[in-house]
């Protein structure tokens, strides 16, 4: 009978234990996973009943969301809506990375007590929620929507590349926040942020980088292109079998020599190029605080020649974001410092309160500001007269880089069309990138979207 009781207190303090730790998790997971909650298409109660959700606003003050009558209400503009789908997201929560999803937990205010927020959980409470202003131009954003090829899948991201602040994200095709049960396949996708591109020769400004860290000789060698290059295993060929000749670095990069690039990837070896592209954020989780970036990727080990050859041009298993790619061409533009891109200005509480204030923050210093500097120059001759001259605005230096892409080993799928570039001008810091899928040669459709969205960021953000 003793051992009886006492396997009773036993069992009955596990029981107990076992509440108290359920308890502390439950209480954990309301004050921690709150934002996850909100976010949740299938919190149908959370969302509709704790709060009157706060409004969303671009830089400018226009209000891109907002809650009247209880109904969430987006621009009045179809065209503009649908731009901004990517950025804004919609109250059903179908885009994981817009706002609406991403910020829940401030749209909601879901910053109160424990027993305040279990209370708005069961008896429906309602609550004003906090104002987010983001970087964004909402005229930005949607004039270069408006300026997509027709028909064309994609994306372009424009960043100031001193502050970090994105000033435009465009992902198509979009869908109607207002109805988004009613978009195409890959519709909620923000191609931005998770899309994940084989980047083609806009992956050789990585390459170059690579070089000039690791060899302070290399600025003076000089490559011979026949159009064609046989190595062990396999061989490469420039675009359309073109023989460059005898290249330098930078004519190599402006004519976009495929040969030069490869020789150099060789030459370098999978180690140190690796160590390049993971210093510039490869193979490594972004967790910026206002979204996060899919992994780019780099290969980590080497089957053969081909796999170290076609990955300095881009090919071969090199993936990376379009926006990861412009944070690497604004630190380009930036001396080396690769800054920390974010979209949030401030949250504002219902009484005004400022909860949050976002600002520059830099990332890490990616290569030495010489080699940057060198690189920047080399882009600008790339616009000036060689693949990216489509990029030029009358008036600004415009440096830039090309990029066509492989997506099929027969060739029988055209080409991503790539570019990638910025302003060379303290007073209007702007970096871009655009990708249009199965858009063709990056010379072509990419670079005179660069170009527009350039201008118009010069006319809409000064």
């Amino acid at each position: 009978m003793k051992e009886l009781r006492g396997n009773m207190r036993l069992v009955g303090a596990l029981v107990v234990i076992a509440f108290v730790a359920l308890s502390a998790w439950f209480a954990l997971t309301v004050f921690e996973q709150g934002s996850i909650w909100a976010s949740s298409s299938r919190n149908t109660r959370l969302r509709q009943t704790s709060a009157q959700r706060g409004d969303i606003i671009d830089r400018d003050g226009v209000v891109l969301a907002t809650t009247q009558n209880g109904e969430r209400v987006y621009l009045a503009n179809n065209s503009a809506r649908r731009a901004l789908a990517a950025v804004v997201g919609d109250d059903a929560g179908m885009s994981g990375t817009g706002v609406e999803s991403y910020y829940s937990a401030q749209l909601l205010d879901i910053s109160d007590s424990l027993l305040e927020r279990l209370s708005a959980l069961f008896n429906g409470k309602q609550r004003k929620g906090s104002s987010v202003e983001l970087t964004i131009d909402a005229r930005l954003t949607a004039a270069i929507a408006g300026q997509f090829p027709s028909g064309y899948r994609g994306s372009v991201c424009v960043l100031n590349y001193k502050t970090g602040e994105v000033l435009a994200m465009v992902s198509l095709p979009s869908y109607d926040p207002s109805n988004p049960a009613d978009a195409e396949d890959t519709a909620y996708l923000n191609r931005c942020l998770q899309g994940l591109y084989t980047p083609g020769s806009v992956f050789k400004l990585v390459t170059l980088c690579s070089a000039l860290e690791h060899d302070s000789n290399v600025i003076n060698q000089s490559f011979s292109c026949a159009g064609t290059w046989n190595y062990e295993g396999g061989s490469i060929v420039c675009a359309g079998k073109t023989a460059h000749g005898t290249v330098n670095l930078e004519s190599a990069l402006s004519k976009s020599c495929n040969v030069a690039f490869g020789k150099l990837a060789y030459q370098l070896g999978l180690t140190r190029m690796r160590e390049t592209a993971e210093t510039l954020g490869f193979n490594e989780n972004m967790k910026l605080g206002d979204f996060v970036i899919y992994n780019s990727q780099f290969p980590t080990s080497q089957q053969n020649a081909s796999d170290l050859v076609w990955s300095g041009i881009g090919q071969s298993t090199v993936l990376v974001t379009p926006m990861h790619m412009t944070m690497i061409t604004a630190s380009i533009a930036n001396g080396g410092a690769m800054i920390r891109p974010w979209m949030v200005k401030r949250i504002a509480s219902v009484t005004g309160a400022i909860t949050h204030s976002g600002g520059a923050k830099s990332y890490r210093q990616v290569m030495s500001a010489q080699t940057a500097s060198t690189i920047a120059r080399y882009m600008r001759s790339a616009v000036q007269s060689g693949t990216a001259r489509k990029a030029a605005i009358s008036g600004y230096t415009v440096c830039g880089k090309t990029g066509s892409a492989e997506t099929s080993d027969d060739k029988s799928v055209e080409t991503n069309s790539w570019f990638t570039g910025f302003i060379q001008d303290s007073a209007h810091p702007y970096a871009v990138s655009v990708v249009i899928e199965q858009g063709g040669a990056g010379s072509g459709l990419a670079t005179e979207l660069a170009r527009k969205a350039l201008s118009a960021s010069i006319e809409y953000i000064g």
